[in-house]
Formats: C-alpha cells, structure tokens, sequence
C-alpha cells in the first residue's frame, strides 16, 4: 500500500460506504479506540460509514471532506494521517453543531493481507472538535512561560 491507495481509502468515506467496505477482508477488526467502537461485521461496517457519504440533502454527519497528509508503511501495514473537515447537520459528539464547521485530524492504522484491510485501529482528535463547538475551552499552553510585561506596559 502507498500513499495513492491511502487516498483512495478515505475518499470512499464521503463517496460510498459500499465501496468503503469492499475494502476490507474476511475476517476483519474495525476499531475506533476514542469512541471504544469494534466492528467486525461488513453491514455494520456500511452503516458506520453511510453517515459519511455526501449526499443531497447532506446525510447525518453532514458534509465531509477527508484528505490524506502522510502515508508511512508498506503492502503489510502502515500508519496514514488524516484530516477530516465537516460541516455539521446536526448534534456531533452530544454537542449542538449544526451549521458549524469542525477541522480534525487522525491516524489510522492498517494492517493488510492479500490487498485488503485486515485490522483498522483508528485515532482522532475529538478534544480540537469539541473546542471549535465551543464545548471544551481552548487547551491552556502550561508548558509555555509567561512573558512579564514590560515597564511600559505596567
């Protein structure tokens, strides 16, 4: 696998879900680890990610926009980082945001055999999404000094 097969890969969650899973072998493990999800059924599978699609009127999860930054890995296994831009419908994580817009990024971790996905384990940052809601306050830098003020600013 390789960077272009990375795109292919998360262009099908906004496209089609059906296409999505074909992607995935016999048997196969799904994990989104930040929501304690585990799919391991292909029509479950399909549903997890209809919510996706971009279709007309916008499906639940709205309008979706997945890209790829970086492919690190093999035809074995490999890391892909993501970032994933919507525009929201409705509630996202319990949070009204419809009409809002919410920038993500992740990783997604893939094992492969025979050209299909074997094993996905998926981490993204809810924490960045909830903040653009305006649920969570914006991460306070405590790592960083505070500068002092000048004289002049006293």
């Amino acid at each position: 696998m390789n960077f272009a097969w990375a795109r292919m890969w998360i262009k099908t969650f906004s496209e089609s879900a059906d296409k999505a899973v074909t992607l995935y072998a016999d048997p196969f493990l799904f994990e989104d680890l930040l929501l304690g999800q585990q799919i391991a059924d292909k029509e479950e599978l399909r549903r997890a990610f209809q919510v996706f699609e971009n279709t007309e009127p916008p499906g639940p999860a709205g309008v979706n926009v997945f890209d790829v930054l970086r492919y690190t890995g093999d035809a074995q296994s490999g890391v892909i980082e993501w970032e994933w831009r919507g525009r929201h419908v409705g509630e996202f994580l319990g949070v009204p945001a419809a009409g809002k817009d919410t920038v993500v990024r992740g990783m997604t971790f893939h094992t492969y055999a025979n050209g299909k996905i074997v094993r996905e384990a998926t981490f993204w940052d809810a924490v960045s999404a909830l903040q653009q809601l305006g649920a969570l306050k914006p991460t306070v830098q405590f790592w960083k000094v505070a500068e002092k003020p000048t004289a002049a600013e006293k």
